[in-house]
């Protein structure tokens, strides 16, 4: 059975913001919480430099770090209330000493019915197979 108009609207822009990601974060780096959504990061295909949050440094030593590192650094923090408090402090302490991106977040927060990172591929996995009815899609494989 193949999936609903919506469930192909629905992946149509979940893969147009995964691919958007893709090319952002190419040449920077991406930001996200823990290392489950580095594994998403990896499940998805995207590259660049990737920086975890929680790795026992202080807010404002990350942010040291993330101003040495490839830009845009991409905030790609979970889009629950957790996450967007951390955006806010990340994106205030860094706007004016790094180029920033937060537009990755909110395109997959528009596209996503999950709150976290790590939940998309498994989102995108699910849309794919209700679309396409079980068979693989042209896009990246499962």
């Amino acid at each position: 059975m193949r999936g609903t108009l919506r469930d192909e609207e629905r992946l149509d822009d979940l893969e147009a913001a995964v691919d958007r990601l893709r090319e952002v974060a190419e040449s920077g780096t991406v930001l996200v919480e823990g290392t489950r959504d580095l594994a998403a990061l990896d499940w998805l295909g995207i590259g660049g430099t990737h920086v975890t949050l929680h790795r026992g440094k202080p807010l404002h030593e990350l942010e040291e770090d993330l101003v040495q590192c490839p830009t845009p650094v991409v905030l790609l923090l979970d889009w629950d209330r957790t996450g967007g408090r951390l955006l806010e402090r990340l994106e205030e302490g860094l706007k004016h000493r790094v180029q920033i991106d937060v537009q990755c977040r909110r395109r997959l927060a528009a596209a996503c019915r999950s709150r976290t990172l790590e939940a998309v591929p498994a989102e995108l996995a699910a849309l794919r197979r209700a679309v396409h009815g079980g068979r693989p899609s042209t896009k990246r494989p499962l």
